[in-house]
């Protein structure tokens, strides 16, 4: 048989080696962002009438209408993104989404701008289309960049920026000041921006999330992917959208189209009658939820000398080690924590760039989550403060 080759290296997250040795060790995983909660009924209900009406084959490529059509309306109430069904694409997950929107607009050597810490499957998706990356620190305990950077950053090769709002792992909520202010670098250097708001509805302590797109002269610049994966706890059914300036939606339909065909059609019906059924108090109830598990974990974080970043939204919790584990890597404070306390997080090395891994001012840290049930959540809280505190 002829020698195959691989044109780059892939890398395998520290995430799925920690999965195996939480299988192994029956550990507590608050590491994958599985989303552990129950699924809202009314979800349910609806992907379960889909299929026994039949709804079991190909949809269109571009997503079932009903869901488009409520991610419309959705995207108009909510984001403030007056949109058509028409440049709304649903897809596989968000990760669907970002393969799609890569494959239509980089080719090897274009540039795309990000943020530091970064979401790990970007990256991996960008590395694979050869792109060349520039990533902005994220500094401080609110999570600011230099906008200037930014702009320094930008030259003739870049496609995009890439912004996750609220952020992964960081937990960042941008405020309206700061996507003012990468609004005005785009507009500049007439560019386009990617957002992936997945997290949309997890803000905390009074904060408002903000799509960029709703920003003056920014809907025709700006590609917004989502997904019902974390708001309804459907993580395993892979159902995420984009919605596009209506000039790109022929070319991002005809992509996933041949990529994926389509997402799960009996599932799309359970989204879109989930959108349809709950009201704002499930949103708001939501938050709530999410808030009080954030401060089980993060105390319990606190009692075990490992200092924490509390988080403006999403799911996640950033704790540095350096205090606690002074002689450690990210990577060995993790295996510590799962013998010693039997409690799983991802390393730092998973959301940061070589360049920065040696680092120890900015890599050593665990990221947890908390999207578990109270009772989960309470045995990881105290395990941690028996082993550590």
């Amino acid at each position: 048989m002829r020698t195959l080759t691989v044109p780059f290296e892939f890398e395998t997250p520290a995430l799925r080696q920690i999965g195996l040795e939480i299988a192994r060790t029956n550990g507590i995983n608050l590491a994958q962002g599985l989303c552990m909660l129950p699924v809202p009924a009314e979800v349910l209900e609806g992907a379960e009438r889909a299929l026994k009406d039949g709804h079991n084959r190909y949809s269109l490529a571009q997503g079932i209408i009903e869901l488009r059509e409520a991610l419309a309306e959705k995207l108009l109430d909510y984001n403030r993104i007056t949109t058509s069904p028409d440049s709304i694409l649903v897809t596989p997950g968000s990760t669907g989404a970002f393969e799609v929107i890569c494959e239509a607009f980089l080719a090897p050597g274009d540039e795309v701008i990000g943020f530091l810490p970064f979401y790990p499957y970007h990256r991996h998706c960008l590395r694979r289309r050869r792109a060349v990356e520039h990533y902005i620190p994220l500094s401080g305990s609110e999570w600011r960049f230099d906008i200037e950077a930014v702009r320094a950053a930008v030259t003739p090769r870049t496609k995009f920026i890439l912004l996750t709002n609220p952020g992964n792992p960081t937990g960042k909520v941008f405020s309206r000041e700061e996507l003012e202010a990468l609004r005005t670098v785009a507009l500049e250097n007439d560019l386009l921006v990617v957002t992936d708001e997945v997290y949309e509805y997890l803000t905390y302590d009074g904060r408002v999330h903000t799509s960029l797109a709703s920003l003056p002269d920014m809907a025709k610049r700006t590609i917004t992917m989502g997904s019902y994966s974390k708001t309804f706890a459907i993580t395993g059914w892979r159902i995420g959208y984009l919605v596009s300036p209506p000039h790109f939606s022929e070319l991002l339909r005809t992509i996933s189209d041949q990529i994926f065909v389509c997402p799960p059609t009996p599932l799309q019906h359970g989204v879109a009658h989930g959108i349809r059924s709950l009201g704002p108090s499930f949103y708001t109830s939501q938050c709530e939820k999410y808030a009080r598990k954030r401060t089980i974990l993060c105390d319990a974080l606190v009692r075990a000398g490992l200092t924490p970043s509390i988080p403006q939204g999403a799911y996640y919790v950033i704790a540095n080690t350096a205090r606690r584990f002074p002689n450690m890597t990210s990577e060995q404070a993790v295996q510590e924590l799962l013998r010693s306390a039997n409690v799983a997080g991802v390393p730092a090395s998973d959301f940061l760039g070589s360049e920065v891994k040696g680092d120890p001012q900015r890599s050593t840290f665990i990221r947890f989550m908390f999207s578990v049930e109270d009772a989960v959540l309470e045995q990881a809280a105290a395990n941690l403060t028996s082993s550590l505190g």
